[in-house]
């Protein structure tokens, strides 16, 4: 999905920026993965910065995993990402 998205990348003080426009019909639904996934970065960024890099992925998945089991109803995706079978 996000294959389907105008961008550009903005250099600053060292560090890239990716500014997407998603052209694809489930945008918002993109937007909201997007917002899902800075938000664990920053998780991680704060939690585990003096860390070692083994450590912050240890720290980024127990993130993850703790998000999905903290719902009680797990999400459906939608009819584009589900598995032909």
């Amino acid at each position: 999905m996000l294959l389907a998205a105008v961008g550009r990348a903005v250099n600053h003080s060292g560090q890239t920026t990716l500014y997407l426009t998603p052209m694809h019909a489930e945008s918002r639904l993109i937007k909201s993965m997007i917002a899902n996934v800075h938000a664990a970065i920053d998780h991680v960024r704060r939690a585990a910065e003096q860390l070692p890099k083994l450590n912050r992925w240890a720290t980024l998945l127990a993130y993850i995993c703790q998000r999905i089991v903290a719902q009680s109803v797990l999400p459906t995706p939608p009819p584009a990402l589900t598995a032909s079978g």
